[in-house]
């Protein structure tokens, strides 16, 4: 019976500390002086800009006249590729670069001042494009928060975090666009 209880005590000690020592950490803020907000989030559904599709003269004639009917149509590879991926997105493909990406964002984004003071909430979806040696090619805003402010910040944060990594060769595209959503909140 000494020899049993000899083992149990250590585990029931041992039981003991750690789970102080999880609950002690849980009640540690380790974010020292950040503002109590929601950092960046990502959203899941596909976003595309509204643009109206327009067919050309050109466009119309080559596919309505009659001698192009009988032609058969080759596709040209001529090495250009691109993605498209949501910043948020778990494809195993992706998820690296894009946490790269991700946490590049999220050292220098911050809440703006102005918008801060005026309680200015709102979501901003930009769309990154960033060619295969990590240059930024495009920061376009897709949906505005209806807030100049956070336009503007969310806009400019990806722009002055550029370049990036270069993208992996693996992923044999010329270029990637990847869709961010910044979700402005103040907690209470």
């Amino acid at each position: 019976m000494d020899s049993k209880q000899a083992i149990l005590w250590p585990v029931v000690i041992s039981f003991v500390v750690h789970l102080t020592l999880i609950t002690a950490t849980g009640a540690i803020d380790l974010r020292q002086n950040i503002p109590d907000m929601e950092i960046l989030s990502v959203s899941i559904e596909e976003l595309a800009p509204n643009i109206p599709y327009e067919e050309t003269d050109e466009y119309l004639s080559e596919k309505t006249s009659p001698e192009n009917d009988s032609e058969k149509k080759v596709a040209v590879d001529d090495g250009w590729r691109e993605d498209t991926v949501d910043l948020g997105s778990f494809d195993v493909k992706y998820a690296v670069y894009l946490n790269l990406i991700k946490r590049k964002i999220l050292r220098v984004w911050d809440y703006p001042k102005r918008a801060f003071e005026r309680n200015e909430e709102g979501n901003v979806v930009v769309r990154l494009s960033i060619d295969a040696d990590g240059k930024l090619a495009h920061a376009v805003l897709i949906t505005s928060s209806g807030f100049p402010e956070l336009d503007n910040g969310a806009v400019n944060v990806v722009k002055s975090v550029a370049p990036f990594e270069p993208l992996p060769p693996y992923y044999n595209l010329s270029r990637l666009h990847i869709v961010a959503s910044f979700n402005y909140r103040i907690r209470n």
